[in-house]
């Protein structure tokens, strides 16, 4: 699966000269580049989502919630014959479809095949992901 860099939109709206500034957004990120949405809307929204339920907007509980919101649907990792999980480079999808998989500590975005984010985490474990229900 090819990687390409995405921002998801961040640079159009604040400061990303430095790695130091590209991080702890990934949630936002991702959803922003899966759905096509602007970052700034998926950044408000999450917001007031997280502070009506008091969690952190890349809590779990409260980008799931916003994800179901969008009408989008948490799947099981995709396991191969011997039941271990792919790497997200070799995962085995739907190349015309929308994705949100979940590494450890980290989403990333899959779109139409290619593997978009600030880095390149194709090399870690997909875990449970999301696709538009």
């Amino acid at each position: 699966m090819e990687y390409k860099y995405d921002d998801g939109g961040r640079d159009d709206y604040f400061e990303t000269k430095y790695k130091k500034d590209r991080t702890n957004d990934c949630v936002i990120r991702a959803i922003a580049i899966a759905t096509g949405r602007d970052y700034l809307t998926i950044w408000k929204e999450l917001f007031s989502l997280s502070t009506k339920m008091g969690f952190m907007p890349n809590d779990q509980k409260c980008y799931e919630e916003y994800l179901e919101l969008l009408g989008w649907v948490k799947n099981k990792p995709l396991r191969k014959i011997n039941g271990k999980k792919y790497q997200v480079k070799k995962l085995p999808i739907n190349k015309n479809k929308s994705y949100i998989f979940q590494t450890t500590r980290h989403l990333t975005a899959i779109i139409d095949g290619e593997h978009r984010d600030i880095w390149d985490c194709g090399n870690w474990c997909a875990n449970s992901y999301y696709t538009k229900g």
